[in-house]
């Protein structure tokens, strides 16, 4: 089972939405949004293998599907509340897997800056050494170079225009990171290790919402062939920020998924 922290609501929802972070983050990743977020539904954060207070076996593979088979184990414990999942970047990427291939029955998909894999078999084997070189600098170099090179990544130029006491706190996050679990979780659910999904999510018919960022041109472009393949899904596209939208415009992405989750409730 994965290490999670439930927030119950301060009202009598019956909603979980359900918090997946992405990669070198943890649940306390949301914790700006637990109290808007808390005011109208409940809220359960987790920690991936490798991220955080996870204690998962690492002497076990954590492909996708073992992951997938945590979550069930986790979700079992909320069978009373109507799930709602969202996942961003490589939480993305675990939700749309699950979305797909778990047991418990979901009423909504939130997907932030994510994707549905690379169908490149040549870019993932690609992308596969690039997940592996840098779990060696994790290895040999350690956490702190890691992260200064993480924080240099064009997809995180964005949070350079972040207030410093928010830069400041993603990057204790980080660096209270584990650098061999991370190294673990890059080699065995990576990008380049996760399954091409795409011919797949046409059988995502669960009402998904789907959220980039506008300066987010890689991503921008994912998302528009993400609403094409899944069949029941809006995308929303976030002025002026870049991939992590929660965290650049965290008031507009509460509005956002909280209006989402109201809109399934009006719906049902």
């Amino acid at each position: 089972m994965l290490n999670y922290n439930f927030h119950k609501a301060k009202n009598d929802s019956t909603k979980l939405l359900v918090l997946l972070h992405g990669f070198i983050s943890d649940h306390t990743s949301f914790n700006h949004l637990l109290s808007s977020f808390t005011s109208n539904v409940n809220v359960l954060t987790i920690d991936l293998p490798g991220h955080g207070s996870d204690e998962t076996n690492s002497e076990e593979e954590w492909n996708f599907k073992t992951i997938s088979h945590y979550l069930d184990e986790t979700l079992r414990n909320f069978t009373n509340y109507d799930i709602y999942l969202h996942g961003y970047s490589m939480g993305g990427r675990v939700a749309i897997y699950y979305a797909l291939n778990g047991k418990m029955e979901m009423h909504g998909l939130i997907l932030e800056s994510t994707s549905a894999g690379i169908d490149s078999e040549d870019n993932r084997i690609e992308r596969q050494q690039v997940d592996k070189a840098r779990a060696k600098v994790l290895d040999i170099a350690g956490l702190e170079i890691f992260v200064n090179d993480w924080e240099k990544l064009p997809l995180f130029q964005t949070q350079y225009d972040l207030d410093k006491s928010i830069q400041q706190r993603i990057r204790t996050m980080r660096m209270n990171q584990n650098p061999a679990r991370l190294a673990q979780a890059l080699r065995e659910y990576g990008t380049g290790n996760m399954p091409n999904l795409w011919h797949d999510i046409k059988n995502i018919h669960i009402p998904t919402l789907i959220i980039v960022g506008e300066l987010d041109r890689k991503f921008g472009e994912i998302s528009q062939r993400l609403t094409t393949e899944i069949p029941n899904t809006e995308v929303i596209k976030i002025s002026n920020v870049g991939h992590t939208v929660h965290v650049e415009d965290a008031e507009e992405f509460d509005k956002i998924v909280l209006g989402f989750l109201n809109k399934e409730e009006q719906n049902d």
